[in-house]
C-alpha cells in the first residue's frame, strides 16, 4: 500500500514539474501585437525574448522557430505526463491502463531527455547557436576604382579631398585655381620610372615666392599662394654636360664665345647628380667663385676672371692692392646662364627666417617660357629676380628628363 502511495506521489510531482516548466516557457507572452502593418500575422513575443517583426532578418526568424520548437516539445511532454497521471489514477478501476500509463511516462521522460540533450549539444558546439546571435553578413563593397593617375593634383581642400585639377607638365598660369590651392597630391609612377618634382610660385610664369614639394609625400598642405608651377620628371641618370654660369653675357652665336673669358663657373653633370641634396645640386652663391671647372674656390690660379677685374681684398698704406681673389657669384655678378643638357635651374633668395625646406621668399626658374632655345637666360639683369630689391643667394639645379 505504501509503495503505491509513493509511486502516485512521484507521478504527481513529475506532472507538477512539467506543468510548471510549461508555464515558465509560455508565460508571460507579450500580448501587445506589433503595430507594423507589413506582417500578415502578428506573432507574440516569447518568454525567451524571441520576437519577429517586418524588420527581422533570417537569424531572428531561426531564433523564433527554435524557441517555438522547444516549447512544442515541452508542451507534448507535459501533455503526455498529465495523461499518464490520469491513466495511473484510473488504473485501480481499469487495470489495463497501468501499463499504458507507464509507457507514456517513460516516453515523456525520454522526450524530456532528448530535448535537454539537443539543447546541450547545440550550446556545446557554439553557445551562440542556441540564441542565434550570428554576425550579419556585411555587404560586399564594390571594387575600388583607382581615380588617381600619375601626376600632380591641385586641391582646394587642405587634405587632398575632393576633385583635383591634375597636371603632368608645367603650368604657367593656374587660372581660376590661382590662390585657391590648399593642398597638393603627388602620384608617382614607379612602373615607368616616372617621378614628378613640382615647385609652386605665387606669380605666373614661374617666379616669386616659391616652395619645392617633397616628392615622397602623397599629400602636402600648402599656403594658398599658388599661381604657377614647374612640374618636371626627375632624371636619375642625366647625360648632359652641366650648367655654366657667366659673369658677363654669354651667347652661343659663333664668334661670341669670347665673353666666356670674362669669368665663368661650370657645375658639372657629375656634381648635379651626386653632390648636394638628394634631388639635385644646391650651392650658396657667396661661397662659389668663377673658377671654371675647378671646385677649389680658394685657388686664385683657377680663376677665369681677368686679373685686372678680380676683387681686391687687401690694400697697402698707399692704397695699392696687394691681394686679390676671384669674384664670387653673389651680389650682381651673374649675368647669364647656359644650360647644356636637361636641367632645371632655380635662383633663390633665401631670406633669414625662411624655412629650410620652403617656402622661400623669392625664386625664378630657368628655362623660362620666354626662352625659345631653352638654353638659359642671356641677360639676368632684366629678369624679375633682379628687380625686386634682393639678389639671389642660392642656386638649385635639378636633372630632368625634358626641358
Amino acid at each position: 500500500m505504501l509503495k503505491k502511495i509513493c509511486t502516485k506521489l512521484l507521478f504527481f510531482l513529475f506532472a507538477t514539474a512539467c506543468i510548471g516548466l510549461f508555464v515558465f516557457l509560455i508565460f508571460p507572452f507579450n500580448l501587445v501585437m506589433a503595430e507594423e502593418p507589413q506582417l500578415e500575422i502578428d506573432y507574440p513575443e516569447l518568454a525567451t525574448g524571441a520576437r519577429i517583426t517586418y524588420q527581422s532578418d533570417l537569424t531572428e526568424y531561426l531564433k523564433y522557430v527554435f524557441d517555438f520548437g522547444i516549447f512544442i516539445g515541452f508542451f507534448f511532454v507535459v501533455l503526455s505526463s498529465i495523461w499518464a497521471g490520469v491513466l495511473y489514477f484510473l488504473s485501480p478501476a481499469i487495470p489495463s491502463m497501468l501499463a499504458d500509463a507507464k509507457d507514456r511516462i517513460s516516453g515523456a521522460i525520454s522526450g524530456l531527455l532528448i530535448l535537454a540533450l539537443l539543447y546541450l549539444i547545440i550550446t556545446t558546439i557554439n553557445p551562440y547557436l542556441a540564441i542565434f546571435k550570428l554576425n550579419k553578413l556585411e555587404p560586399i563593397p564594390p571594387p575600388e576604382v583607382n581615380t588617381e593617375y600619375p601626376g600632380v593634383n591641385f586641391y582646394k581642400s587642405k587634405d587632398c579631398s575632393g576633385t583635383p585639377e591634375s597636371h603632368t607638365t608645367s603650368v604657367s598660369d593656374l587660372g581660376d585655381l590661382k590662390n585657391n590651392v590648399n593642398s597638393i597630391g603627388i602620384v608617382q609612377d614607379p612602373a615607368t620610372d616616372t617621378y614628378y618634382m613640382p615647385i609652386i610660385y605665387d606669380i605666373t610664369n614661374f617666379w616669386g615666392k616659391c616652395d619645392q614639394l617633397n616628392p615622397n609625400t602623397k599629400c602636402s598642405p600648402v599656403e594658398n599662394f599658388t599661381a604657377s608651377a614647374t612640374i618636371h620628371k626627375y632624371d636619375f641618370f642625366p647625360k648632359g654636360d652641366g650648367v655654366y654660369i657667366y659673369r658677363k653675357s654669354f651667347d652661343q652665336v659663333s664668334g661670341k664665345e669670347k665673353n666666356k673669358e670674362g669669368g665663368y663657373l661650370k657645375i658639372s653633370n657629375l656634381q648635379i647628380k651626386n653632390i648636394g641634396s638628394a634631388s639635385g645640386y644646391i650651392g650658396t652663391l657667396k661661397e662659389l667663385k668663377f673658377t671654371g671647372t675647378s671646385t677649389n674656390y680658394n685657388n686664385l690660379e683657377d680663376c677665369t676672371v681677368p686679373e685686372d677685374e678680380q676683387d681686391c681684398v687687401k690694400y697697402n698704406e698707399k692704397g695699392k692692392c696687394i691681394q686679390k681673389e676671384c669674384p664670387r657669384l653673389n651680389s650682381e655678378n651673374i649675368s647669364s646662364i647656359y644650360i647644356s643638357g636637361n636641367y632645371l635651374v632655380l635662383l633663390v633668395y633665401f631670406k633669414p627666417g625662411d624655412k629650410p625646406l620652403g617656402p622661400w621668399t623669392y625664386c625664378q626658374a630657368y628655362v623660362s617660357s620666354e626662352d625659345a632655345n631653352k638654353d638659359g637666360p642671356q641677360q639676368i639683369k632684366w629678369d624679375a629676380i633682379r628687380n625686386r630689391g634682393q639678389n639671389p643667394n642660392y642656386i638649385f639645379i635639378m636633372p630632368i628628363k625634358e626641358k
